[in-house]
């Protein structure tokens, strides 16, 4: 599970700010380097904070007293096309304009845009010393070009028991791990209890209804050069939650389960470390706090195949990203 982790968060963040110099933003002064970061950064926070909510079960029915089941669950959020440029406005930044004088506006790449330089309009920073630097805008992460689409991963390892009144405990875990280069945990707990049991007219459908209400957080730090700059570190923190009405009904071993709600995420997004400008030779410490939130209504369908002891389920979402799901583990009722 740590190297799951490590693939899933590295990809995303050392790979990508490794075709850029973080001190190189920094030219411009710490707001607009702040503002310049907030839109390009932005649907990687959006697409982690609608994908781990995903895959929280695979059936409407609970489990009997004491019944059981682990999982392990991947999710990929979709980055739709709309998030693959953010606007550059000139009006927005002090220090950082646009270097074609003609236009006051553009847009720019994104973490998931585009590399070329054709699509990456230049910027002049001015530092404040006055001193004038023309670069190009930062590059996307080169997903798309590598596989052919945008996607945000995110994993995680659950438990569910049964208790009293028809009602399961979810628990989402996983203690902290270190390593040179990453640090992560992750903590999160779910209810799901069935409707059916209160209320006359339903206990005779012919499939199950419960309700779930689940929360997640994710603590995450990256180090960006450990061995020579053992203070910089990239840090995302995120949490969600999420409640939903669910239904499903077993046709033999197979299940076809959905719901209905609302999901939300809030992620704060910290570059650590003292950083030095080039060109004005200005020294900023831990420069950059960025804050991200949303919220959706969400509506899923999916189907859960049950062998023996072994249950396998794939998901569909439609949310603000919409979100694919697999999940893979053992249950018993």
């Amino acid at each position: 599970m740590k190297k799951v982790f490590l693939f899933l968060f590295t990809a995303f963040t050392l790979t990508s700010y490794s075709q850029i110099e973080l001190e190189s933003i920094l030219e411009g002064g710490v707001a607009d380097a702040r503002a310049l970061l907030q839109g390009y950064v932005e649907p990687f926070p959006t697409g982690f904070g609608n994908g781990i909510n995903g895959g929280w079960y695979s059936t409407a029915k609970t489990h009997k007293l004491f019944g059981f089941d682990i999982a392990v669950i991947a999710n990929g959020a979709s980055v739709p096309s709309s998030a693959e440029t953010f606007t550059f406005n000139n009006a927005d930044y002090s220090n950082i304009k646009l270097e074609d004088s003609s236009i006051s506006s553009a847009e720019l790449p994104t973490l998931f845009g585009s590399q070329k330089l054709d699509d990456r309009p230049l910027l002049t920073f001015t530092d404040d010393t006055g001193n004038s630097i023309s670069t190009s805008s930062l590059p996307g992460s080169g997903l798309k070009e590598a596989i052919g689409y945008n996607v945000v991963p995110s994993a995680m390892l659950q438990a569910g028991i049964g208790l009293f009144k028809n009602t399961d405990l979810i628990i989402r875990y996983i203690p902290e791990q270190n390593d040179t280069d990453y640090q992560f945990s992750t903590f999160g707990f779910g209810i799901k209890h069935d409707l059916k049991q209160w209320i006359p007219f339903v206990k005779r459908l012919p499939f199950d209804v419960s309700a779930l209400v689940g929360w997640n957080d994710v603590k995450s730090k990256f180090f960006i050069d450990p061995e020579d700059q053992p203070t910089q570190a990239l840090e995302f923190n995120t949490k969600t939650f999420i409640f939903q009405v669910l239904a499903s009904k077993k046709l033999s071993i197979f299940t076809i389960y959905g719901g209905v709600g609302t999901t939300n995420y809030k992620t704060d997004v910290n570059m650590l470390g003292s950083y030095t400008t080039s060109a004005s030779n200005t020294t900023y410490t831990d420069p950059i706090s960025l804050k991200y939130d949303g919220s959706s209504m969400k509506a899923n369908l999916g189907l859960s195949i049950k062998l023996l002891f072994l249950n396998i389920a794939a998901e569909y979402a439609t949310q603000e990203y919409d979100v694919f799901s697999l999940r893979a583990g053992f249950s018993i009722r």
